[in-house]
């Protein structure tokens, strides 16, 4: 089993190069989970089928033959069994139950096939709150533009903690709705780094690599809070006191994951 931290691409342009770099797509069935990949560029490798899987797009017309978009849960793949030669991931896992969209990957891999799968895995990862998919006064709220969140808020802190150092910088209603997106919200898995490598270790597929990267590429500006309250943990401490909390070793600071599992 390899675990590493280096070459991880993080452009999703630089992910999607390293995946043709390691799979033959001139007439190949792919499966993507996610459908980020924009349908003429999937269509251009010559590849004999391309399905995007993702439940929130709906498909759209003018699309290239070899491509189709299916509205579908990942955990459900509406495949038949031993039809793909390779399954694309790209910013996705983090959003689903792990071990089920594994188990739904192997059944539709033929033998040799390859799972390439880029994401985040949120939890484990200083800004693991993910700000997104949360509006503030007719605005979308992203966690590279948007910081209003202390890092490791979701590890560091408490609900009430939390709440009472935000309403030292930030609106009160813009405070119940962070708080409700941290705290509430269902947006994330809420898996460890941990959770993925032993989801990946069971699933029947036999491991090849995971890479890690802990590089944060935007900067932290964050609201005037009142330093009192503001915590300022490291990933050591918060990973201490995380392993205690769920009785196994638990790493923090990974953010960017390439895992690739073969069929």
């Amino acid at each position: 089993m390899a675990v590493t931290a280096h070459g991880l691409a993080l452009s999703e342009d630089a992910v999607f190069a390293d995946f043709t770099a390691r799979v033959e797509l001139a007439g190949a069935v792919v499966a993507e989970i996610g459908g980020s990949i924009p349908p003429g560029l999937a269509d251009s490798r010559g590849v004999a089928s391309w399905t995007a899987i993702d439940p929130n797009r709906r498909a759209t017309t003018g699309l290239p033959p070899r491509y189709r978009m299916v509205t579908a849960r990942a955990e459900d793949l509406p495949l038949p069994d031993a039809s793909v030669d390779a399954v694309f991931s790209s910013n996705a896992l983090q959003f689903m139950d792990v071990p089920a969209v594994l188990a739904q990957v192997r059944r539709v891999l033929r033998p040799g096939g390859l799972l390439y799968a880029h994401f985040g895995p949120i939890w484990s990862a200083i800004d693991g709150h993910q700000l997104e998919y949360v509006s503030y006064q007719g605005r979308d709220l992203v966690f590279w533009r948007d910081t209003l969140l202390p890092p490791w808020a979701h590890l560091a802190y408490d609900r009430a903690e939390l709440t009472a150092l935000l309403h030292t910088a930030l609106p009160a209603d813009l405070v119940h709705i962070l708080i409700g997106h941290i705290f509430d919200s269902g947006t994330v898995n809420r898996l460890f780094f941990e959770d993925y490598v032993a989801a990946a270790l069971g699933s029947g597929l036999d491991w090849l690599e995971v890479s890690a990267s802990h590089h944060l590429d935007y900067d932290l500006a964050l609201p005037d809070f009142d330093r009192t309250l503001l915590r300022e943990p490291t990933p050591a401490t918060l990973s201490a006191e995380w392993s205690a909390r769920r009785g196994t070793p638990t790493t923090l600071g990974p953010r960017d994951v390439r895992l690739v599992l073969r069929g």
